[in-house]
């Protein structure tokens, strides 16, 4: 039987939250165990990344912020959402708005760093899982800490470029010069409307031509996970994380 998640009502005492001020959601595992962090997408919040948790090993500590941007009605995302939360500013694919990209790398930085203090995992082990916006910024992360994530699983997903074409790991240094020590996993669906199956293809290109291991899979499916895409993500975990 998996372990049951928490949401956190009370977030007074928690260190994560104390540290970043992003509420979560977290189900903790075993003390020396893989930590998962799971950052959803555009209009997403803590619950969001969730239906993925059946794919994940149960030895893994899972945790979920909530992006801190609450959305407003009628402001021009690249994708129409009305409510939810998101990680950036609207801004065009796939050029993120600069000053809020910065602060959410900051931020989830720090957010990894203390969750991994708080609940003891094994920091030699650390997955992140994006989808769309949230995959975006896991590539970011993976690339600002190129030693430090084991693994990055990009769902329906673009990497953040600067104006030239240059892949962001932060807010001002292009990332084209980084050798990620993870691996990558990437799944897309042939038919995504929101996020082109052309940036995951750009994506794939761009890490391999960093010297990135990189597992790639296509869908016949929308801007969503497919069955198959669940089996992919479990059995590519079993092999990174050796559970």
């Amino acid at each position: 039987m998996c372990p049951q998640s928490m949401r956190l009502l009370d977030f007074s005492g928690d260190p994560v939250y104390a540290a970043t001020g992003l509420i979560h959601r977290v189900r903790p595992g075993p003390k020396g165990g893989p930590l998962i962090v799971m950052l959803h997408g555009l209009g997403g919040d803590e619950d969001a990344m969730w239906i993925f948790e059946r794919a994940l090993p149960e030895s893994a500590t899972l945790i979920s912020p909530r992006a801190p941007i609450k959305i407003i009605p009628g402001l021009p995302y690249a994708e129409a959402v009305e409510s939810g939360y998101s990680w950036l500013r609207p801004a065009p694919l796939p050029q993120p708005d600069r000053s809020t990209f910065a602060t959410a790398i900051e931020v989830l930085q720090r957010f990894i760093e203390v969750a991994i203090e708080t609940y003891e995992v094994d920091r030699r082990r650390v997955i992140l899982i994006g989808f769309s916006q949230g995959a975006a910024m896991s590539y970011a992360l993976s690339l600002t800490l190129p030693d430090q994530i084991a693994g990055t699983i990009a769902l329906a997903g673009f990497m953040p470029e600067d104006e030239s074409g240059q892949v962001l790991q932060a807010a001002e240094t292009p990332a084209t010069h980084r050798t990620p020590q993870g691996s990558y996993l990437i799944l897309h669906g042939l038919e995504d409307e929101a996020v082109s199956i052309g940036w995951a293809r750009k994506a794939r290109t761009t890490l391999e031509s960093m010297g990135a291991a990189v597992e790639y899979h296509e869908y016949p499916a929308g801007q969503k996970v497919s069955p198959q895409g669940l089996r992919d993500i479990e059995e590519w975990l079993k092999r990174i994380l050796d559970c």
